[in-house]
């Protein structure tokens, strides 16, 4: 029997509540999302969800930065948001841009957007421990591999007629979507959460 004064008690409710919150949070967004998708070609509407995702991981890592700075790699959180958060604008700004400004002038700013970004996944690198380097690398080995061998089997079915063309923009939001797939892989393997 458990009594008022277990101190797991606060922390089960916390958890629950915590669970709860990202439940609605989910929710919303997905809801959200079925106005934002409408309409829209497969590889915008990945490219919107991959956006969606990056951001909210993002989000979700300040929020852990801030609460629980201890469980956070030293010298890695906020390189991990910025790199997170920089490659959601990545995908959003090729659609949603173009509407304020050139087409010219967004393409000047992803490049300037993408070196930041670069600069800083070499500096995440180079802040992480050996645990995060490896998880890092295995998330690099399994999207290469899995990304190889489908693109063989698609560029073969491509020459034989099988299958219609895809664009570079649909095939930049597939390999996103693997990358983050073996990254959650690469990470339940070493044991982060």
């Amino acid at each position: 029997m458990t009594s008022r004064s277990d101190p797991s008690l606060p922390s089960i409710a916390v958890k629950l509540l915590g669970g709860l919150a990202l439940a609605a949070v989910g929710a919303v967004t997905g809801y959200s999302l079925v106005d934002v998708l409408e309409g829209r070609s497969w590889s915008d509407s990945l490219a919107v969800v991959m956006a969606v995702a990056l951001i909210a991981v993002g989000v979700l890592s300040a929020i852990t930065l801030v609460l629980r700075p201890s469980t956070v790699p030293r010298g890695c959180g906020l390189l991990q948001v910025v790199v997170l958060m920089l490659a959601g604008l990545l995908f959003l700004a090729p659609m949603y841009a173009p509407a304020s400004v050139s087409p010219d002038v967004v393409f000047a700013g992803i490049v300037v957007i993408l070196g930041i970004q670069t600069v800083a996944n070499l500096m995440l690198w180079r802040a992480a421990d050996e645990m995060l380097r490896r998880v890092m690398a295995d998330t690099s080995v399994i999207a290469f591999w899995v990304l190889q061998t489908a693109l063989f089997l698609y560029a073969a079915a491509e020459r034989l007629g099988l299958v219609a063309t895809i664009s570079g923009w649909g095939l930049i939001g597939i390999l996103m979507a693997v990358y983050l797939v073996a990254s959650i892989a690469a990470s339940a393997r070493r044991g982060i959460h």
